[in-house]
């Protein structure tokens, strides 16, 4: 009886070595795994804390509105940087940085500080006439250019054959869109007069 009793022991006794030596490891592989996680998250914390104030350091909030809102009507912005953009509005196309609503009350939209950028009041129904009188050239003559240097407001007050007159806040710049062709394309071409002699050629003889 004492020899069974002492074997069961001994057994035991091993049992429970086995056990600690097996869970040793084990609980070291735990530890360093959640080491890892904390240095994972710490590590994500501090690049999130750096990049951050940088990216917002980067736009500027503008409140836009439009005197007595429009029905469908949308206000579309442009990256004018690189000079006129193309009006493209295709989501992903180069260029259009999107659209808010139109309205009374105003909409807010982020923009790139110190960045051209030109806003255009899109109503459905213009579509047609736009396209008729030169398409993005039409564009351009009824959009404006803006330039924030900070967080800013614009309210579109009326309209003279499209073309908007605007209540401006500080840190915001705005002036016509067509500010952005060279000189000499946006300076008016002077008219040719006929000369004496070219209208002598033109003119019709007497019968």
């Amino acid at each position: 009886m004492h020899r069974r009793l002492g074997f069961e022991q001994t057994v035991f006794d091993f049992n429970n070595a086995a056990c600690q030596n097996l869970c040793s490891p084990y609980d070291d592989v735990t530890a360093m795994s959640r080491f890892k996680n904390m240095v994972g998250q710490w590590f994500f914390a501090l690049l999130t804390s750096w990049t951050l104030p940088v990216a917002a350091a980067d736009d500027a909030s503008l409140q836009i509105s439009l005197e007595g809102g429009a029905f469908n009507a949308k206000f579309k912005f442009f990256d004018a940087a690189d000079g006129c953009p193309s009006y493209n509005d295709i989501p992903g196309a180069t260029n259009f940085l999107g659209g808010v609503r139109a309205s009374d009350k105003g909409s807010s939209k982020k923009l790139p500080l110190n960045t051209p950028i030109h806003v255009f009041l899109f109503k459905p129904r213009d579509t047609p006439g736009i396209s008729a009188a030169g398409g993005s050239t039409e564009i351009r003559r009824r959009a404006l250019q803006l330039t924030l240097s900070g967080d800013a407001s614009l309210r579109y007050t009326e309209f003279n054959d499209h073309v908007p007159s605007w209540e401006a806040s500080d840190n915001l710049r705005v002036a016509p869109a067509e500010s952005c062709l060279a000189p000499e394309d946006s300076a008016p071409q002077p008219a040719t007069l006929p000369t004496p002699d070219s209208a002598a050629k033109t003119e019709t003889p007497d019968t």
